[in-house]
């Protein structure tokens, strides 16, 4: 099933302390970017102009959001079954594969200060919590334009907590590269903006999870970009199954 050293060669890409009391809810929120209805043309926060910010074919930003929402799906997907909790919408609550003691009592943490061992449950739960946000947010976002999830299988990628923290490095430095490369094919400015919003909070945990898995946090001065081919290209081995609408997205997609 995965091949995280594998995918991880082929996708390299970028500590994250979330203020205490954020409530997923509240997380876009106070951002400045609020969930909002479909309007006009398909186009999220208002009407596009005329021009097109970085393509010159048809790719609708309800498309490149719905891309996200199915990678968001993935991920928070991946840490409810991990850590468990309720889930949201297209996220099926579930019970922890890894409880606070397992986490902070591996083997993965030896050697760091006593802080990063302490606050690792903590900060791993407070990013699935971000990812339930991002799910809930383009949902609402979309409206009845949202694509279903796809069926995920994670069951190697939680054989122990070893696999879980590398798994966890590559889907956030995966779904970094691809916010970095869906971007130009957004064109209205309050879509881009609630993208890069998302995509430097993915890059916040990518940096944590690197750093924890004894990785550069930021090894690069620029990150890739990569097609969204790619991106389901290696989200593949989590991938049972998804749905025709999500099939037709990614058709449509380069």
């Amino acid at each position: 099933m995965i091949k995280g050293e594998d995918l991880m060669s082929e996708l390299t890409p970028s500590d994250v302390v979330p203020e205490a009391g954020h409530t997923r809810a509240s997380f876009l929120r106070r951002a400045g970017v609020g969930g909002a209805a479909l309007v006009g043309g398909g186009v999220l926060f208002g009407s596009a102009g005329p021009a097109f910010a970085g393509h010159s074919d048809t790719i609708s930003d309800v498309d490149i959001l719905n891309f996200a929402l199915t990678l968001e799906y993935l991920e928070a997907t991946f840490y409810t079954e991990a850590l468990g909790g309720g889930g949201t919408t297209g996220v099926p609550g579930s019970s922890a594969a890894f409880r606070r003691r397992k986490i902070t009592g591996a083997k993965q943490f030896a050697g760091f200060g006593g802080r990063i061992r302490r606050d690792a449950y903590d900060l791993l739960t407070d990013i699935r919590d971000h990812e339930i946000t991002h799910v809930d947010f383009f949902v609402g976002a979309l409206g009845g334009a949202a694509v279903r999830p796809c069926e995920f299988d994670f069951s190697d990628a939680l054989r122990n907590v070893g696999s879980f923290l590398k798994t966890a490095q590559l889907l956030e430095n995966t779904g970094v590269m691809a916010y970095d490369g869906a971007i130009r094919y957004v064109d209205a400015g309050d879509n881009l903006q609630a993208g890069a919003q998302i995509a430097t909070v993915e890059a916040r945990h990518a940096a944590y999870l690197n750093l924890i898995n004894r990785d550069s946090p930021f090894p690069s001065a620029f990150d890739e970009g990569k097609k969204p081919s790619e991106i389901f290209a290696a989200a593949k081995p989590f991938i049972v199954s998804c749905p025709d609408d999500v099939t037709a997205l990614f058709s449509r997609l380069p």
